[in-house]
């Protein structure tokens, strides 16, 4: 489905009181949104199937990239890489429903967030910088979890929800959630299709982009009791994407997943609940340079795959005023490779294992009348297993142990909240390192937070602050023979939102986002780290019709370090500062119905993300410094929810 004409919102304003019966009450709920909210220290929920201002994201760092603080480099039109203040890959925990995703490609053509999409999820739970042990090892720079939480039934009857997304460059979405059940248990069916064409930047250069992708997803839920459920999932998805950014494209993006759940609630005044969850991701991937471009005189392919087993078993403990939450996990990863255009006729070549087991504890206690004291312990080792086909015929095995915790203090007087917060967070070398170099050491990131919150009935805001000492940051480095390695490195930066609600349906947001950071050893800039960025947008809501503006706007960044970077990217050379703008406009046609349009890059702006890949040589396309962003793109959706 292409949508080529969107209608006016003065059309659409006449025709929506032409056709409606009546005017469905508003009982607070938004017709847009505009800004993320931040509502406890350094960790925020949203709801992915919101309303959001710019186009509704493709994938799940489009998502991220509309908190403060993240960036997305991108490659193409889907599957771009997310960082938190300039911190991607694996120092970024991504989790879907608790297990670990992880993609194959040696070159990141599959972050994980490329095998999520949004509306998939009921909502998505981030953590900034080493403030959680809970959700695994490595939160480096924090952690992402899309989780699904089917509602329990009381009595028996079902629900539906759906959407239909049509846009510029032949952007087409279409997305049904049906769940049914009654007070004994549930079932759940999921599905999504995504495709995109090319899209032309902001001087009408079309890009090469394109990507389609399907999923599904079935679940049944068991619950014999109020206390009691049993859920089991399974996850198939298949797609493949156009890269502007590199030789070859993704052909083939292949998952297949499974999960359980059981969780057992109020069991004993001291123990409330009991969790165990097992995870199971298969990932087939094939990488070449003929499917999606004109074929070249050389064909060239790679087929890797990985395969990831993860489990938890956890608890809710209570002690007097301590709540306490412990457990253990483990990870048991593969990943094997193999080449050539008769691939499937060549054996599969072990690649590069690790088998990981962690112990945590996480607590929270009343300190004072309107204080809280948080803390949290980790334990983990790694074993990390190079086999003669990825270490020069020579198998090695490095073993890593890690330390990681934090401890945070929290004070709420009247609509205010300071929090001071102190964690360390340490990681092994993940595979793409490995595969540079097999003998880095682990990295860890001692860090100090500090902040407020404020809200009332018409404001809400955040101010938060890092400082960052990084020891053995391991450095992607093209300049360097070993093209990996430890360094020492310093970060610091700040976050701010606001939301006045300065009238009753209207509403003006802001938001701020700026990371310094240096390599301390080469005494240059740290490589990969964005610039100062801000928001701004002016909303008008009545809780059936609403429209939007939000500007964006960031810096030009010339602390670059160029070849240097991490796993994501390297940093190209200086680059230029940018301001869009963006509008949408939103109908509540009904309870059940919303209908939204918006035209992003009103002015049809040509830029680029200064973290995003360079790009390169593709037949039939200009070949760019950077992987340009979507220029002017206009886009509109139905909502359904029954």
């Amino acid at each position: 489905m292409t949508i080529r004409y969107l209608l006016p919102l003065p059309l659409a304003l006449a025709v929506a009181h032409a056709c409606a019966a009546e005017t469905p009450a508003f009982v607070g709920e938004e017709v847009l949104v505009t800004a993320s909210r931040l509502d406890q220290p350094l960790q925020l929920s949203l709801d992915p199937r919101a309303p959001r201002q710019p186009a509704p994201a493709a994938d799940g760092a489009s998502l991220l990239k509309n908190i403060p603080g993240f960036n997305v480099a991108r490659k193409g039109g889907s599957s771009g890489d997310p960082l938190l203040r300039g911190l991607g890959g694996s120092r970024l925990a991504i989790l879907a429903d608790g297990g670990f995703v992880f993609g194959g490609c040696g070159g990141r053509m599959d972050p994980p967030t490329a095998y999520l999409f949004p509306d998939a999820y009921d909502v998505v739970e981030v953590v900034k910088g080493p403030q959680s042990v809970k959700l695994g090892p490595g939160l480096v720079a924090g952690g992402v979890n899309f989780e699904r939480k089917t509602p329990r039934f009381d009595q028996r009857g079902v629900r539906f929800n759906g959407s239909l997304l049509g846009g510029s460059g032949d952007r087409n979405d279409a997305y049904a959630d049906f769940a049914a059940g009654s007070r004994y248990g549930y079932a759940r069916i999921l599905a999504s299709r995504n495709h995109g064409g090319d899209y032309r930047d902001g001087d009408g250069r079309p890009v090469h982009s394109a990507f389609d992708r399907d999923s599904q997803t079935a679940i049944v839920g068991l619950t014999p009791g109020r206390d009691t459920t049993l859920e089991v999932s399974a996850d198939r998805s298949r797609g493949q994407a156009a890269y502007a950014d590199r030789m070859m494209d993704g052909s083939k993006f292949d998952r297949d997943a499974w999960g359980v759940k059981l969780e057992q609630r109020r069991l004993a005044g001291w123990l409330d609940t009991v969790r165990l969850q097992l995870n199971h991701s298969y990932v087939d991937h094939v990488m070449d340079n003929f499917s999606l471009r004109p074929a070249p005189k050389m064909k060239m392919l790679g087929n890797p795959d990985r395969e990831a087993d993860t489990g938890r078993l956890s608890a809710d403990l209570a002690f007097g005023d301590w709540e306490v939450t412990t457990g253990v996990d483990w990870l048991r990863d593969r990943h094997s490779k193999r080449f050539d255009v008769d691939y499937q006729q060549q054996p599969r070549l072990p690649d590069i294992s690790f088998d990981n087991q962690g112990l945590y504890a996480e607590a929270s206690t009343p300190l004072g009348a309107q204080g809280r004291l948080i803390s949290g312990l980790r334990r983990d080792a790694t074993l990390a297993v190079l086999e003669a086909a990825s270490n020069k015929g020579i198998r090695a095995e490095n073993r890593y142990h890690m330390d990681s915790g934090f401890v945070r203090y929290e004070l709420k007087t009247g609509g205010w909240t300071h929090y001071v917060g102190l964690g360390q967070a340490q990681r092994a070398p993940d595979y793409w390192e490995l595969n540079r170099n097999g003998r880095l050491g682990k990295e860890s990131n001692l860090q100090l937070d500090a902040g407020l919150l404020y809200q009332d009935d018409k404001v809400q805001g955040s101010l938060s602050a890092y400082l960052s000492r990084v020891s053995d940051f391991i450095l992607v480095d093209n300049n360097s023979p070993q093209k990996a390695r430890n360094v020492d490195a310093r970060r610091y930066g700040l976050e701010s939102e606001a939301r006045w609600r300065f009238a009753p349906q209207w509403t003006l947001s802001g938001s701020v986002a700026w990371a310094w950071a240096a390599n301390l050893d080469d005494g240059r800039p740290l490589a990969q780290t964005p610039p100062l960025e801000g928001k701004l947008g002016l909303k008008w809501d009545n809780g059936r019709y609403g429209a939007g503006a939000a500007l964006r706007a960031a810096q030009r960044q010339d602390r670059v370090a160029p070849g240097q970077g991490n796993i994501v990217g390297q940093d190209i050379g200086t680059a230029p500062g940018f301001a869009t703008l963006s509008l949408d406009a939103g109908w509540k046609i009904s309870k059940r119905f919303k209908l939204l349009a918006g035209i992003d890059n009103v002015f049809n702006r040509n830029y680029a993300e200064s973290v995003s890949r360079s790009g390169d040589m593709v037949a039939g396309y200009t070949r760019t410094t950077r992987v340009n962003e979507p220029g002017r793109t206009l886009w509109t959706k139905l909502q359904v929810e029954l």
